[in-house]
């Protein structure tokens, strides 16, 4: 169903040198990061590694730490995110993922500059993303998702 890296042995999921991936339970909870600046191609395929993983343990709940980079970001990729993956992404987990973004102050700055509403607050039908220069800022954020309805701070 997903493209799978080679190398990587039948029933197991996949890894990739330069990306880790981690599940806990209770919550749960994905942790993601890269261990050194990805190329463009690099992004999408830890995307996909992570699509696999969120599918394997049914977790709509995700800290990617984009703190090392920079990353290779192009127009496409946004698109492709936007308009491919995360759809997919619901539609494999039946709900839209909770991503909460850890990045750099300059990042979180650049951020803000773009858009008028604030980082934490931008959902999607496909995606609600939070973006954070802290871990326990993202923890908190992901904890108030889990509350049932409409997500804090959405009008979807």
């Amino acid at each position: 169903m997903f493209p799978v890296p080679p190398g990587t042995p039948r029933g197991s999921l996949p890894t990739l040198p330069f990306f880790s991936v981690s599940y806990q339970a209770r919550p749960p909870l994905l942790r993601a990061g890269a261990t050194r600046a990805l190329t463009f191609a690099e992004v999408m395929e830890t995307l996909e590694v992570l699509l696999v993983h969120a599918a394997h343990h049914r977790c709509p709940y995700w800290v990617v730490d984009r703190r090392i980079g920079p990353h290779e970001e192009p127009a496409e990729l946004h698109s492709w995110m936007q308009e491919d993956y995360f759809p997919r992404v619901r539609a494999v987990l039946g709900q839209p993922p909770q991503v909460a973004f850890l990045v750099t102050p300059a990042e979180l700055a650049r951020l803000q500059a773009h858009r008028a509403t604030a980082p934490q607050d931008w959902h999607t039908p496909a995606v609600h993303f939070g973006w954070f220069t802290q871990p326990p800022a993202a923890a908190a954020w992901l904890q108030a998702q889990r509350v049932p309805g409409p997500p804090n701070g959405s009008n979807n």
